[in-house]
């Protein structure tokens, strides 16, 4: 029997690509203006900082840091820190945040979870309060019960941690718990490798054979 239904956050909940493309667009559009850098300048830029910062760190919660990015590519392009690290933060979190709106059904999704008496926890990547933010700013933070981040856990999925974390805050046995997320390896494989119950949310139709997959986020309710 299912008494705690888990979430992943970024494309489960909302489309992190759109998003994350929109306020990259907005960053592009700040450095050219400041710096000159023409979009593949930035592209380039950004991307070897990423690496290495995930080379230096691992895949953990600081790896997720965005101010970490623009420290970097300002440091590497001997361009003063102030006041463009705050600003390139700031800017990214804004479009980021001011993309998400509220939606009825995934509200309705969440009401009617908590109206069948069941907890409902997030496990996600990333850090607390931006995360936090996006539930906040969809409307549905108000239905969480815990939140795990892999700031929190050490690590990120589909490593153990991350899920052991959610059932020590669910105080669940792991068949007891509903995984939702559309990364296969990472939310899929990562809940069913602790003993959870999951479900793939396969926005792109593919086909694997024995995975047990939605199409939309209404259909967990045929599952709990």
């Amino acid at each position: 029997m299912i008494k705690c239904v888990i979430f992943d956050i970024d494309n489960t909940l909302y489309s992190f690509n759109d998003s994350n493309k929109a306020a990259l667009d907005s960053l592009r559009e700040y450095c050219a203006r400041n710096f000159g850098w023409s979009s593949q300048d930035f592209d380039d830029k950004h991307l070897a900082v990423q690496h290495e910062i995930y080379n230096d760190l691992g895949y953990n919660g600081s790896c997720r840091d965005r101010m970490l990015r623009y420290q970097k590519m300002l440091e590497q392009s001997s361009i003063p820190l102030y006041p463009h690290a705050v600003k390139l933060y700031e800017l990214y979190w804004e479009k980021m945040i001011d993309s998400l709106s509220p939606d009825e059904e995934r509200t309705k999704l969440f009401q009617a979870l908590k109206a069948k008496g069941l907890l409902v926890g997030i496990g996600t990547d990333m850090t607390p309060y931006i995360q936090m933010l996006k539930l906040e700013r969809m409307e549905i933070l108000q239905y969480i019960d815990f939140i795990v981040t892999s700031e929190e856990s050490g690590l990120e999925k589909p490593e153990p941690p991350i899920f052991n974390m959610c059932l020590r805050k669910a105080k669940c046995e792991a068949s007891e718990c509903l995984f939702v997320g559309d990364d296969l390896k990472k939310d899929y494989q990562g809940a069913i490798s602790v003993g959870m119950n999951a479900l793939w949310f396969n926005l792109k139709h593919e086909k694997v054979d024995g995975v047990k997959e939605i199409n939309s986020l209404t259909e967990i309710l045929e599952h709990v």
